[in-house]
């Protein structure tokens, strides 16, 4: 599972971490950080210059005309984005909401995966003494959307909460992580998707994790371009071409390694309740 993981981290996110910024640069250039199993920039690189020699061969792109990696955090994808002006992303929804005006993303299209989507998520607890999250006020909690109070607060807890003021709010790379604060008594709640929750009742004492709050439908992975600097003509043959890859006889093994079940048009109609919920 975790070669796996790795290799669908890998796959899925185009920036610099491996190469030089003049390398890199570039409108066919991709930045994904897709992050919900994890991997590393290094172990990742195989799979993405696979997925964009698929990219290019489909387009007609020149080979090797495409350049990426797969960044982990809000900071390297940030630092990234500054130094090499990708033209395209594919991102987890908290960093699309937090940096859609300041990068000018434009979503092209979005991600069907149950490995790389959560559709909810669940505020999940052990002390019995919490059930609501008004009783959370003051307290530990350790989540994967840490680094993205905003997001949290405004479209997973739908305003009930300012998690950045509220709580103690601290990131964690990984959902098991905050699982075994909560277990261990470091953490007094983290935020878990139903498969994520489903596991951590496996684990020891997890029979004692309650959900106190679920969250409304969340958005999907968005498929973005940066601003404008993507030549129309390469926009376009790059949504058909996505849009065909997992249904293709050479793009379904890529698409299956990366754990994407297929690339499909934007749901515009939830992404635009979801930018309400978050406010424009």
């Amino acid at each position: 599972m975790r070669k796996s993981f790795l290799a669908v981290a890998a796959a899925l996110v185009t920036g610099v971490s491996l190469a030089s910024p003049a390398a890199s640069a570039g409108p066919r250039d991709v930045a994904i950080s897709v992050t919900r199993i994890g991997g590393d920039t290094g172990s990742a690189q195989p799979f993405v210059d696979r997925f964009l020699r698929y990219v290019e061969g489909a387009i007609g792109w020149p080979a090797g005309s495409a350049k990426g990696s797969f960044l982990t955090t809000r900071k390297a994808v940030t630092a990234f984005v500054a130094a090499n002006k990708p033209g395209i992303g594919m991102m987890d929804p908290p960093l699309f909401f937090e940096m859609r005006k300041e990068w000018d993303l434009k979503p092209l299209m979005q991600v069907e995966s149950k490995d790389l989507v959560s559709p909810r998520l669940h505020v999940v607890v052990k002390d019995p003494g919490i059930r609501s999250l008004a009783d959370l006020k003051g307290r530990r909690v350790h989540t994967t959307l840490g680094d993205y109070p905003r997001y949290l607060s405004k479209v997973v807890l739908g305003g009930q909460v300012d998690a950045g003021t509220d709580w103690q709010l601290k990131h964690v790379g990984q959902a098991l992580k905050g699982i075994r604060n909560v277990l261990r008594g470091d953490a007094d709640a983290t935020l878990l998707d139903d498969e994520q929750l489903a596991s951590a009742r496996q684990i020891e004492g997890g029979g004692d994790l309650r959900t106190i709050f679920t969250s409304s439908a969340l958005p999907a992975i968005p498929v973005v371009e940066f601003g404008s600097s993507l030549p129309p003509a390469d926009r376009d043959a790059f949504v058909k071409a996505m849009l065909a890859m997992c249904g293709s006889a050479a793009g379904a093994a890529i698409c299956k390694e990366m754990h994407i079940g297929r690339f499909v048009p934007l749901d515009k109609p939830a992404l635009d309740a979801a930018l309400t919920r978050y406010g424009q």
